[in-house]
């Protein structure tokens, strides 16, 4: 059976792959440790509802930030 700490995680690594980040790229951003993150989707221990929030809030800032690069290559090469 899968909790909702799994099910977010899973959501969070997979967003974050999309991005083209890895999973440590979003611990490090939200300051939580990795090992710490893979037991909380082993299932092995159970996080708090702040520290999956931070970490939504890691890869969310990952994203906007890549896309608003992004925008802004794109901007140059418009004006080009």
């Amino acid at each position: 059976m899968t909790t909702y700490a799994q099910q977010a995680i899973s959501e969070i690594k997979e967003k974050a792959e999309a991005a083209g980040f890895r999973m440590s790229d979003v611990c490090r951003v939200a300051e939580i440790d990795q090992a710490q993150v893979s037991r909380w989707h082993g299932g092995i221990t159970e996080p708090l509802y702040g520290s999956v929030r931070r970490l939504e809030d890691a890869v969310d800032a990952l994203v906007a930030a890549r896309l608003k690069k992004m925008s802004e290559s794109l901007e140059i090469a418009v004006k080009a």
